[in-house]
Formats: C-alpha cells, sequence, structure tokens
C-alpha cells in the first residue's frame, strides 16, 4: 500500500466521519450518530492494520481522544436503543421510558455543549495521524490478515458464548473494514468469503444483542419475565446458528482456487 493510497483512503474515511459528526451536533439525528460511530470504528480498523504492519502502536494511540468522543456518543446509543427494545418488546413502563429519554437528552445536550471542542480534537487528531502515514509493504497485509484469521479461528474453534466471542467480532469487522484498501495486496494470495464474513458478525452482533437486553429487562427495577424468557429462547437459537457457522472458519473464511465455500 503506498503511502499516497492510505492517505487517500484514510481522508475518505475521516470526511465521512466528520460529516457525520457535524450533522448530529446540528439535527441530533440518531442515525447521524450512528454513521459517526461506524466511521469511528473504521478509521481504528485501518490505524490497527497499519499500526500491526509496522510493528508499532502509534496511530492507535494517537487516535484515543476522538475515541473518547466516540465513547460519550455511545450514552447517547445506548439509551435510544434501550427506547428501541422497549418498543420491539411492548414493554409498558412509563418510568423506564422516562428514564431514557431523559438520559438521552442530557447527554445530547452535554455533546453539543462540547461541539466546539470535538470539532477542533478532530481537526487536530486528523493533521496529526495524516502526516505520520507512511507506506506499507504488501507482505505485511497479508500476514495481518493470516494472523487475524488464525486468531478468530482459535476463539472460534472453543465454541464459547463469552465475552471473547465480542471481541472475536470485533476482529472479523477489522478484517471486513480493511478488505477495500487490503485488496491489492491480498490479490492472487487470499481471497476472503466477505458474504460468510458479513453472515457470521451480523449473527453474533445479534447473539450479542440478546445478551443486552436480557440483562436490561432482568434488572430489578423491570424483571420483565415473560420477555426475559422470550429473549433467552432467540438467544438459544442464535448460538446453535452461531456454532453452524463458524466450523471450520478458517477454510470457509476465504476462497481457493476461485471456488467459494458456504
Amino acid at each position: 500500500m503506498k503511502r499516497k493510497t492510505g492517505k487517500a483512503y484514510f481522508n475518505e474515511l475521516w470526511e465521512h466521519m466528520t460529516a457525520n459528526l457535524e450533522a448530529f451536533i446540528k439535527t441530533g439525528d440518531q442515525e447521524k450518530m450512528h454513521q459517526f460511530r461506524v466511521f469511528v470504528k473504521k478509521i481504528r480498523a485501518f490505524l490497527v492494520l497499519v499500526d500491526e504492519a509496522l510493528e508499532q502502536t502509534a496511530l492507535s494511540k494517537e487516535f484515543k481522544p476522538v475515541k473518547k468522543i466516540f465513547k460519550h456518543g455511545g450514552k447517547i446509543r445506548e439509551a435510544y436503543i434501550n427506547l428501541q427494545l422497549g418498543a420491539h418488546y411492548d414493554l409498558q413502563n412509563e418510568e423506564f421510558n422516562l428514564k431514557q429519554v431523559n438520559d438521552m437528552d442530557k447527554e445530547i445536550l452535554s455533546f453539543k455543549q462540547n461541539a466546539k471542542k470535538y470539532l477542533k480534537t478532530v481537526r487536530q487528531v486528523h493533521d496529526d495521524l495524516e502526516g505520520t502515514l507512511q507506506e506499507i509493504e504488501d507482505n505485511r497485509i497479508y500476514e495481518f490478515y493470516q494472523n487475524r484469521l488464525g486468531q478468530i479461528a482459535i476463539i472460534l474453534d472453543k465454541h464459547e458464548f463469552t465475552e471473547e466471542l465480542h471481541d472475536c467480532r470485533k476482529q472479523i469487522k477489522t478484517l471486513v473494514y480493511n478488505r477495500k484498501i487490503a485488496g491489492k495486496a491480498l490479490d492472487g494470495n487470499l481471497t476472503l468469503n466477505n458474504d460468510y464474513l458479513d453472515k457470521l458478525q451480523d449473527r453474533i452482533g445479534s447473539w450479542h444483542d440478546t445478551i443486552v437486553a436480557i440483562q436490561l429487562f432482568s434488572a430489578p427495577e423491570l424483571n420483565v419475565k415473560p420477555v426475559v424468557t422470550k429473549i433467552k429462547r432467540q438467544n438459544t437459537r442464535i448460538r446453535k446458528s452461531i456454532n453452524e457457522l463458524s466450523t471450520d472458519f478458517f477454510s470457509r473464511a476465504t476462497f481457493s482456487n476461485g471456488a467459494q465455500k458456504q
């Protein structure tokens, strides 16, 4: 990956991230916050790739101030998603809904009050990072993918539904997010089965969502047993599906000689 190519890709992601951040500050639109956070994840995935390929941690550390903005946005998203979960499961609890709305409004107000500082931080971090991007040899990118696929396979082989599985999903998404910039380096050496990876990480995400929902609706202030029972049944079905999907991960995550694996 030439330095010019890396910078162009980095700047493209950064522009999308910044545009969504500015749009959220202006409108409070939840989808803009969601997209801002998605692009933060994509940028972080790119920086992780660069750092590991260069055997350093410099860029990921430089990005931490933006991650703090990301975490603040996460408080807004948490309250919003809780409201959505309540609506989805037809939760009739005015006190719960009111708390989520108040929490969300409070964090949105705080976020907007910090808007100038946040935008300044984003500009400064961009300038610091852009100037330090370097050329990366294609074989280092290939090694990054090989290593990550191997690490993911080890975790999935355990068939354990712990926080480690959620971290595994993040690793899969790191590979998925970087596939555009890594494409040339992987050409002829490693072809990702993108449909399979997308399906697997999405299924793990659904499993994690049910865990969050169970914890939410099992809390003493709610303790909605019929809803929890329903979600636990969903959780069981999803776990079975993940076990089936994750079997023989390394082989299924790639194409061999152009032949597609299911």
